[in-house]
């Protein structure tokens, strides 16, 4: 049980580092490439990672398993 925390910490902090290192990409983005479009697919990759990884709405559309 205690690998199954620890990889979920991992994982978590992976996201989290990758969000960080798009937003600084976002920023320097803005200032140097004013393009709306990619912006906002930057902004919306980054909205699919929260929703999957923070907010687990992948799990809404798994079967659940059996003996609950």
């Amino acid at each position: 049980m205690n690998d199954k925390k620890s990889a979920a910490f991992r994982l978590s902090v992976i996201v989290a580092l990758v969000l960080a290192v798009l937003t600084v990409v976002e920023y320097y983005a803005a200032l140097n490439f004013p393009s709306t479009v990619a912006l906002f697919l930057l902004a919306l990759f980054k909205a699919v990672a929260v929703l999957n990884y923070f907010m687990h709405v992948s799990r809404l559309w798994k079967q659940e398993e059996e003996g609950h």
